[in-house]
Parts: structure tokens; sequence; C-alpha cells
């Protein structure tokens, strides 16, 4: 991975020198605009009244520790958000801290960016530190967003930390009649401190690259991942408006991904080369009404079976019983549950609104996850007002349907 990775740094130095070149005649000495620092944030209050399904090994495992299994369980909690950013010349910096309240005890902050970029000209720019990438043209799920975190389909739009990195980015226009942009992004992955909480093996690092097509009114990106403890991933991601009011995308990505399930009740896994990919499109009809419709195959997931194998393994752990089971489970868990869709077929459909009925400050939408092989569905409407300026009111229950052996139907709640 050392070699790779050099040969990737080479390639990028080389890149970074022969764009100096080109540009030697065309830099322009930028005006020396003021200095300005922002900052703004939001506070979210949130409480959830959560039904619980205490025949499902889920919940039985998780709380089995529990002595007062209730019917109805709720939680509070305060999330606050906090965005900085300074630019003076070339110079940014940029923040997104945030922290959570759910209970009297210390505070802990987050960063999910934090990072400084400079632009060596109109063309090519740079950061470092930590800051989020949205790799990817799918609105619920994104199979090539190599450097992203993983979005979460019940909230595609809830802000995600970042991973830290050193990015460069090349754009530049082509007076063509089918090229007419064209960028290269390259990231360096540093591997996260593990040894004594400070240091990490180098053989460790990882690259990303991504390079831009726009060709004609169509968006191309074409994707790679090298990481010496992840599978080596390429992808291609694009996206077209076929009319004024309808854009259809999708994504591919190809790697060799390792798959944990249940065997025998021990975690097992195994090698899989395969593809993920996706394919949806976005309409917009004359009462101003959005349809967002995908379809997602997630090369990573489990199998009806596997998925089944996994409840029993579950579901057995707690007729033994003892602790010693039941901590073994819960050890599986977040192994194997470890992604929002844990199959491997799914449809996502999400209509929205502003202003129904002509309600002033208020819009509605309702979105849908269905899994095409247990035929469990997750439902969500959601109702919004804004009253006030920076003050804006959520309704939004979520509806789990499908038999008790579905991936939906097993929830917790």
């Amino acid at each position: 991975m050392i070699s790779v990775t050099k040969t990737f740094l080479l390639l990028l130095l080389v890149f970074l020198v022969l764009n100096g070149v080109s540009q030697e005649y065309d830099f322009d000495i930028p005006d020396e605009g003021p200095k300005r620092i922002e900052f703004n944030g939001n506070l979210d209050t949130k409480w959830g009244l959560l039904q619980t399904r205490k025949n499902s090994p889920f919940y039985g495992i998780q709380f089995y520790d529990t002595p007062d299994k209730s019917d109805y369980l709720s939680q509070y909690r305060l999330d606050y958000y906090l965005d900085g950013s300074y630019n003076y010349k070339q110079v940014g910096f940029f923040m997104k801290a945030y922290t959570q309240y759910s209970k009297e005890e210390p505070l802990s902050l987050s960063f999910y960016e934090l990072f400084g970029s400079l632009n060596f000209s109109p063309r090519l720019s740079m950061s470092i530190g930590k800051r989020r990438f949205n790799w990817g043209k799918g609105y619920a799920f994104n199979p090539s967003g190599y450097v992203n975190a993983e979005k979460d389909p019940e909230n595609p739009d809830l802000a995600l930390a970042g991973k830290t990195s050193l990015y460069f980015n090349y754009n530049r226009s082509v007076s063509s009649d089918v090229l007419q942009n064209f960028a290269a992004s390259a990231v360096i992955l540093p591997p996260e401190a593990w040894i004594n909480q400070r240091f990490a093996p180098a053989g460790q690092t990882g690259a990303a690259l991504k390079l831009y097509f726009l060709l004609r009114n169509i968006d191309i990106d074409l994707m790679a991942l090298l990481e010496e403890d992840e599978p080596s991933r390429i992808g291609i991601d694009f996206s077209t408006n076929i009319r004024e009011n309808l854009e259809i995308h999708g994504e591919y990505s190809y790697a060799n991904d390792e798959i944990f399930y249940v065997s025998d009740g021990d975690i097992s896994s195994y090698n899989d080369k395969g593809s993920s990919l996706l394919f949806g499109f976005r309409y917009l009809n004359r009462s101003n009404t959005t349809l967002i419709f995908e379809y997602y195959h997630n090369n990573k997931g489990l199998s009806e079976n596997e998925f089944a194998d996994y409840l029993n393994f579950l579901q057995g752990s707690l007729d033994d019983g003892n602790n010693e089971s039941v901590y073994r489970a819960k050890l599986a868990v977040p192994i194997i549950s470890n992604s929002k869709t844990m199959m491997r077929d799914y449809l996502y459909f999400k209509l929205s609104r502003p202003e129904p009925f002509d309600i002033v400050y208020s819009s509605v939408s309702l979105f849908a996850i269905y899994n095409l092989a247990d035929n469990s569905l997750l439902l969500s409407p959601q109702i919004s007002y804004k009253p006030y300026t920076n003050f804006e009111f959520l309704l939004w229950p979520f509806f789990m349907v499908g038999h008790e052996d579905t991936e939906y139907g097993s929830k917790q709640f």
C-alpha cells in the first residue's frame, strides 16, 4: 500500500507542476477583499415517543439488563450545531461543531468539520483538516460516496462528520461542443491514530481520486479508492436533466466487499466481488410537488437467508438465558447491523410539497423505504411549520410495517 500511495502522490505532484506551468501566463493578482468572519448555528430540541416491540430479538438484546420493560419509551435531547468561517484573500478557515445534551453530565464537543483552505488560483485549490465530502449523485444512498460518511436514508439531509484529509481540486472550463468542464479531485486519507492514541502505521494511509466531466448537459464522475484495511473500489456516477422538471441520476461501484454473517452461532465473513448500484429520478410537477424515486442494490447487504440466520442467532441467545450468550449477541449487533439498510435491494420514494392548501410557512412530505426481499416497509410522513424567523416545528412519525421475521417488522421500536 505504501508503494501505491507513493505513486499516487508522485502523480499528484506532477499534476500540480504541470498545472502551474499551464497557468504561467494566466495569473491574475486578486483584489484584496475584506476579512470576513461569520458564525451561525442552530439548536434542535427533540422529544420522541417510542412504542416498543418486546417480541423483537433486537429489543431483547438491547434491553436485556433493564428490569422495567415498558410498552412506551420517551427520548429527549438537545442537538447544538455551531458553524464558523473566516475568509481573507485566498485563505479560508471553516468549522462545524456539534454537541448533544440528553442528561445531566459533562458535554462532549465534536468537530464535524475543522479545516483550512487555500486557493492558489481560480482553478486550483487545496484544504487540510477534517472536512465533509459529497461524492455521488443519489439522494438517499451513495454507493460510490467513498469518502463520505454513510448517509442515513431516514434523514439524508442530516449533518454528518467529515474525514481528516489532505484535499486538492483542479477545475477548468473547456471550449468544446462536447466537453464543457473538467475537474480532478485528489484526497489523501491519513489513518486514525491507535498506537498510544497518537500514532498510526504510515502504510495505512489511503487515497481517493475523482475525475469530473461535463459532457454537454450530463455530469459524470469517475472515482477510485485505495486503502490497506478496506477493499479497493472503483465507481462512476452521472446526472442529467431530460426535461426542465425531470432529472435522472445513477451510481455504480465495484469492490471486493467483506460481508459479515452468522454461521453455527458464530460471526463469520466472506469476500464477495460484486457491484453496488443506484438509479433514480427527481420530478417537479406544476403544483410544485417534488417526487424522488430511487432503486438501490447493496452488494454488502445480507441475503434473505443470512438475515433469517441472524435473527435466529439473536433469539437463540435470549432463549439460552445466560449472560455469556447475550454478551456475544451484543457484540455481533454492531458488526452485522452496521448500516441503516442491512439487506440488498431497496426502493426509496419521497413526495414533498411546500405550503399545502395555501397554508403559508408550512410544508409536508412523505417518504418510504421498501425492502424488495422481504416486503417490509418503513413509512414516514412529516409536517413542518415555520411561524417565525429561524424557528421550525416538525411532526415526524415513523411506522415500521412487516412480519416479525422481516427487517422492518423485527425492529425494536
